[in-house]
Formats: structure tokens, C-alpha cells, sequence
């Protein structure tokens, strides 16, 4: 029978970590750590099996380590410190802090996909990178087809983070000896999914299997509320990114910037009155978005 063991990637533990984190442990069907990202200091996640990703980890791993944020922008290098760590597992699922799986147990919705002997590797919005995707040029397109994916929630084989573990060795080798430039060492994503796919792994879509995400409600940019999905939320499926309180209007705030679509928000705040906030947190969110407006030229 596979072992497969599910990490928890986080560089913080508050309380909404601390909440995940005994639903996970508490699930019977789960095999749980907590893949902690200690470079400034100890998490505290109480007795809960814990990985420690230190200072030191690039090193010790042989992998180039001068890449800016680089336990964020290299989400694999949790993976080979697991591989290391728990040499007997077949396959890892990784999640981050803001994914919920919605179902009871979580095991259950896990366990609905193909082993890893048969799957190396599962992620949502697996294809092949359009050609303007910013990490897609950290990728060399001369040696292979340039993939992409979500990194929120996937699954690899033991064989996979192997190979994924070689590659980054051999490209950090070159990387260094070329003078490579830190903000194009390749991120998580497409390093994955690239190299998987140029190696010829089994690698699936996560809604292969059936409807496990849909695209509004698992990805990058667009949050969804905590308090919407404990209400709202369908049996079955995984959302990213979950937010909840000043949390979730800060990232509908920055997405709004961005997009350049501020005029829509008032809006949004006010349907979540009562819901993701009281009417005096609207408020203070309305001349968040007044202030922001008003101070931009005509």
C-alpha cells in the first residue's frame, strides 16, 4: 500500500494556521506535518510533527540559494527537505496555509486520485505556459515544452521530487558557474511542472479525476471570504486563496489597485456586511478606497 503523507508549507503560525493545522492532524486518514520555514526564528505548532527549513537548507540540499524570497519563489525545496526527512512515503501532498479542502474528512477527498505509481504528479491549472507568463522565462524553451501550474495544493511522487531534486542540482551547478541572475533562477512552478513533463512523468491535471476546483475559487489572485465559504462552500471541492477579516479586504484592496477596477469594490464590501464583516468595518474599508481614490491625479 502507497504511504503518502500530507505537508503544510507556512513561514507563520497564528491562530488561523493553528486552526488548520488541528483539523489536519485530526483527520485519521492523514499522515501530518507541518513544513515550517524557520529561517527568523522557531513556529510554534505545539506538539504537531514539525520539518524545520533553516538558514541553511540550500546548502545542505546542494541547490543554489540567492534567489530573493526563496522559500516562497522555490516551494520544491520543502519537498527535497520531506524526501529527506521521511525517506518511507511514495508521495507527498503540500498545501499552503490559505488552501481549505472541504470535505470531512479531508482524507477522503485526497484519496479519490490514482496513486503515485501511476500519477507522479497532481496539480490544478496544469498547461503549458503562455508565452507572456512572467516565470515562464526562467525556463529554458531549448531544452523542452515550458509548463506551468499552481503550486497551492499538489502531489508528487517520491520519484518525482528525486528527479526534481537531480535537475535543480545540475541547473544550480550552471546557474552559478554562468553568473545567473538571482530574480531568474526558476520559480516552484514552472521548474515543476517543466521538468516533470521533459521527463516524462505521468503529470494530471488535479480535475482530471472529476471537479475538484473551479478556477474563480482556486487560484492565484482572487481570494475568497472564510466566513463565505463556511456557508457557501461545496462538499468536494478546494479553494486558494482563503482569507478572512482585514486579511481578505487587503488582497481584494491590492487586486483592485492592480486591475484598476477600485470603482467596484464599495460594492463588494458592502454584500459582505455581516457576513466577512460588521457595518463599521465596511466603513473603515470605504475611505480606505476614498482615500486611495482621491489621491490619484485626474
Amino acid at each position: 500500500m502507497n504511504r503518502t503523507a500530507l505537508l503544510l508549507r507556512t513561514h507563520f503560525a497564528d491562530d488561523g494556521v493553528k486552526a488548520l493545522i488541528e483539523t489536519l492532524r485530526g483527520d485519521p486518514g492523514l499522515d501530518f506535518y507541518v513544513l515550517a520555514d524557520e529561517r527568523r526564528g522557531p513556529l510554534d505548532v505545539g506538539d504537531t510533527p514539525k520539518i524545520s527549513l533553516g538558514p541553511g537548507l540550500a546548502a545542505e540540499l546542494g541547490i543554489y540559494g540567492d534567489a530573493p524570497n526563496l522559500l516562497w519563489r522555490c516551494g520544491d525545496y520543502g519537498l527535497y527537505a520531506a524526501r529527506r526527512a521521511l525517506p518511507a512515503y511514495d508521495a507527498f501532498w503540500m498545501i499552503e496555509p490559505d488552501v481549505r479542502i472541504r470535505a470531512a474528512p479531508s482524507s477522503r477527498l485526497l484519496a479519490r486520485f490514482p496513486p503515485p505509481d501511476e500519477v507522479d504528479f497532481l496539480a490544478a491549472h496544469l498547461r503549458p505556459a503562455e508565452p507572456d507568463w512572467d516565470w515562464g522565462r526562467t525556463m529554458d524553451p531549448k531544452d523542452g515544452a515550458v509548463w506551468r501550474c499552481l503550486f497551492a495544493m499538489i502531489r508528487v511522487s517520491a520519484r518525482a521530487v528525486d528527479a526534481m531534486l537531480q535537475a535543480r542540482r545540475k541547473a544550480s551547478v550552471a546557474f552559478a558557474r554562468g553568473g545567473g541572475d538571482p530574480l531568474l533562477w526558476p520559480n516552484d512552478e514552472a521548474f515543476t511542472a517543466s521538468t516533470l513533463v521533459r521527463r516524462g512523468l505521468t503529470c494530471r491535471d488535479l480535475n482530471d479525476f472529476g471537479d475538484v476546483y473551479d478556477p474563480a475559487t482556486f487560484s492565484f489572485w482572487i481570494p475568497v471570504s472564510e466566513r463565505w465559504l463556511a456557508a457557501e462552500g461545496r462538499e468536494g471541492r478546494i479553494y486558494h486563496p482563503v482569507l478572512s477579516g482585514q486579511a481578505y479586504f487587503m488582497k481584494l484592496f491590492r487586486l483592485a489597485q492592480a486591475q484598476g477596477t477600485l470603482a467596484t469594490l464599495d460594492g463588494v464590501i458592502d454584500d459582505l456586511i455581516g457576513l466577512e464583516w460588521s457595518a463599521e468595518d465596511a466603513a473603515a474599508h470605504h475611505r480606505a478606497i476614498a482615500s486611495v481614490s482621491v489621491a490619484r491625479p485626474a
